[in-house]
């Protein structure tokens, strides 16, 4: 009896022991279990936005004044960035740079199967125009430079024709090293010291799949330098490639300002809305323009002139170091004379 009261109280033990084993597995593998739903949840939910401050589609998005004109969206058939439907890792970003100097600058990259690109110059309509101040009438500012024209009811663009069409998988690459989807905001970053009133902005709407960020920088040029800062000019230093590539014809205009010295650099337009980086020398226009006038080195000298060239935006890269808009590569000078002092005689 003895005996069998012993393996009896054995196998009791065993048992106890099988059952709590069997437990302990039961609760592992539904913990596990958990954890890899858990976790494919988690990898679904994933996306290049998930980490920064975004909305999630369709949703009310209000308009903002430095986004692309909705109605030249509309017009070039793009339809609002918030609207519509994306497919599995579609993605589509629209960059615009913005100044009180037109024209202003937009790139738009949308990314499905392939890649499509589209830069873009657009300026807010004007009725007057001005036979003294060329730079003012944007038709004739950019003639040669787009074949169409296009009207909205606020606003006027083209498509510039490019010297050779970018590579906009290249481009696309690009802004996404830079971390265009996920940039801090801008009331995260520090100015710098020398910083200027605001005057151009960089605006960024930005949308894969469903999800959707805006964001934009006051004159990125002044904050202090860190990553964000970095990839922020990096953006704007391939909008100007992008603008640099386009064709830059003679559009016979003729500009009228006045200068220090023969070879400046500051152009000041009569008007003195703008100063220009005068990229030339005045002794060289007055030969290769047969102009009837001796010019010896005159440093201190001021000159009024009209003259002829191509002009180029400055204003997204050079305001922090300069106070130049534009810089102008002078080929014909119309008129030049020698004045007292730093205004137009007439």
């Amino acid at each position: 009896m003895m005996i069998n009261m012993e393996l009896t109280g054995t196998s009791g033990v065993q048992g106890t022991k099988i059952t709590q084993t069997n437990r302990m597995t039961v609760i592992l593998t539904a913990l596990v279990a958990f954890i890899s739903v858990s976790m494919l949840s988690s990898c679904g939910s994933t996306h290049k936005m998930s980490k920064v401050e975004h909305v999630v589609l369709p949703t009310t998005v209000l308009s903002s004044p430095r986004a692309f004109p909705q109605e030249i969206a509309d017009s070039l058939g793009w339809g609002a960035m918030y609207e519509g439907t994306l497919g599995e890792e579609e993605e589509e970003f629209r960059v615009v740079l913005s100044s009180p100097i037109s024209p202003y600058h937009a790139l738009r990259i949308k990314k499905t199967k392939d890649i499509e690109g589209a830069y873009v110059l657009f300026w807010e309509k004007n009725a007057a125009i001005d036979v003294e101040s060329p730079q003012r009438n944007i038709r004739w500012f950019i003639q040669g430079e787009c074949k169409d024209f296009k009207e909205t009811a606020q606003f006027e663009y083209c498509t510039p024709e490019w010297f050779e069409e970018p590579d906009w998988q290249r481009v696309y690459q690009k802004f996404d090293q830079s971390d265009i989807w996920t940039l801090e905001p801008a009331d995260s970053l520090v100015r710098d010291s020398l910083s200027v009133e605001d005057q151009w902005v960089v605006h960024v709407e930005a949308r894969v799949e469903n999800y959707f960020r805006r964001y934009q920088y006051l004159s990125p040029d002044t904050y202090q330098m860190n990553s964000t800062s970095s990839d922020v000019l990096t953006m704007v230093s391939q909008m100007k490639n992008l603008r640099d590539a386009t064709i830059q014809r003679d559009n016979f205009n003729v500009y009228r300002g006045y200068m220090k010295g023969p070879s400046g650099p500051e152009f000041v337009l009569c008007d003195e809305s703008e100063t220009w980086y005068f990229d030339g020398h005045l002794e060289d226009l007055v030969v290769t323009s047969a102009y009837p006038v001796l010019i010896e080195e005159a440093s201190e000298q001021h000159f009024y002139v009209e003259l002829r060239g191509q002009v180029r935006d400055q204003w997204y890269t050079e305001w922090f170091d300069q106070s130049y808009t534009r810089v102008i590569i002078p080929d014909e000078i119309n008129e030049i004379q020698l004045i007292s002092g730093p205004r137009c005689p007439f």
